[in-house]
């Protein structure tokens, strides 16, 4: 039986695992320590302690997943801005806005339905950059339309931070823009997706199928697309979205 001292070690250790974890197979320690949480009452007090210490929050836990951890307020050490996704680049309002737009838009492309998000049987699927730009540009689209019906102004100033403001610049901003030599710049909508899902698969929701194309989803998507659910922008991408994709992808962690 472990002692206080020993419980409180293995779960700041489990912490750090579940913080630096990936896509893929657990290592063989951190699947251990998972098993552990998942069986052993003091550990999983422990760890949820520590969690809470952190200023983190547990979204889920799970044997084959671990622990998906995300910070909670906005003084968290661990806490991820807009800005922080482009640090060698401007960080503009129309910048932040475009990668909003893109994010939630790949988690609706991945899990477009209610019941995808709930059914832990359910098939993961891979999508296309242009699956989720043609995706943007649907809602944007959508959007506009609307807007036009009600008489609405349709280009708000461009430093208002709202969300009517994210879909037009959407709207205005080109699918791609080359160099001379005939490379994409990253400035166009596609490329902001490029990023959008590299950044998320670099954090283990994303699985990359072929870099800068193809993507597959994982389980610690799903759960983290359950957090997004309800949100105003969530609910205008999924309008826009409702069929039923095809399931192609085996079940990742």
């Amino acid at each position: 039986m472990s002692t206080p001292t020993e419980t409180a070690r293995d779960a700041g250790q489990l912490v750090r695992l579940s913080l630096a974890a990936r896509s893929g197979p657990l290592s063989e320690e951190h699947a251990a320590l998972v098993a552990r949480y998942l069986a052993e009452p003091a550990l999983r007090s422990a760890t949820e302690a520590t969690i809470d210490g952190l200023g983190l929050r547990l979204v889920d836990a799970s044997a084959q997943g671990g622990l998906l951890l995300t910070s909670t307020g906005s003084d968290s050490p661990f806490r991820m801005r807009l800005a922080d996704f482009f640090p060698r680049q401007t960080t503009s309002v129309q910048r932040r806005m475009l990668l909003a737009c893109a994010m939630v838009a790949s988690f609706v492309a991945f899990f477009p339905r209610p019941e995808d998000l709930e059914d832990s049987n359910e098939r993961l699927r891979r999508r296309d950059v242009d699956d989720v730009d043609r995706l943007v540009r649907d809602v944007a689209a959508r959007l506009d339309a609307e807007a036009r019906e009600r008489g609405e102004e349709l280009d708000p100033p461009i430093d208002e931070p709202d969300l009517a403001r994210a879909w037009t610049v959407w709207r205005q901003t080109s699918n791609s823009k080359k160099t001379v030599d005939g490379r994409e710049r990253e400035v166009g909508t596609r490329q902001i997706v490029v990023r959008c899902l590299d950044l998320l698969a670099e954090q283990g929701l994303l699985r990359t199928i072929v870099k800068g194309e193809t993507y597959a989803s994982t389980r610690r998507m799903q759960a983290m697309a359950r957090e997004l659910v309800g949100s105003l922008a969530w609910s205008q991408v999924a309008v826009a979205h409702p069929g039923t994709p095809e399931h192609d992808e085996e079940a990742a962690p």
